[in-house]
Order: C-alpha cells, then structure tokens, then sequence
C-alpha cells in the first residue's frame, strides 16, 4: 500500500531535507558535547576551539552550537 502523494513519506525531497536535519542536529550536539567537556573560558575560545575541532563548518553553525551550549 502507498501513502497517499503529498505526505512526507511520498515526497522525495522532504524525505531529503530530514535526513540533512537530522545530520545537522547530530553535528550540533556533536559540538556541543565538546563545548561541555573543554568548557572554554568565553565565547572567543569556543568558537576558536570549533573552528580547531570543525574547521569545515561553517561560522554559522558554530555560532548555533556555542548558543545551544549557553542554554
């Protein structure tokens, strides 16, 4: 049995743009488990420490990081 067209299930490119979410949360939590465990001492040296650690990433998720880490 199909899922009827226009559910999430049916829809290619949704089903794409999950699994990118989803890859981004973990890149997230990834960096701010680090955050955690080195616990820099201000927002320069974790956004130097994920530059070191993620230099493929870009700012913007690092910046996404450091702010889920203050929380």
């Amino acid at each position: 049995m199909r899922a009827p067209e226009g559910t999430p299930a049916a829809d290619p490119q949704l089903d794409a743009t999950a699994g990118a979410a989803s890859e981004a949360d973990r890149l997230l939590r990834a960096m701010t488990a680090v955050l955690a465990r080195q616990q820099p001492a201000s927002a320069a040296e974790a956004l130097q420490l994920l530059r070191r650690g993620y230099p493929e990433i870009p700012l913007a998720m690092r910046i996404a990081a450091l702010s889920a880490a203050r929380k």
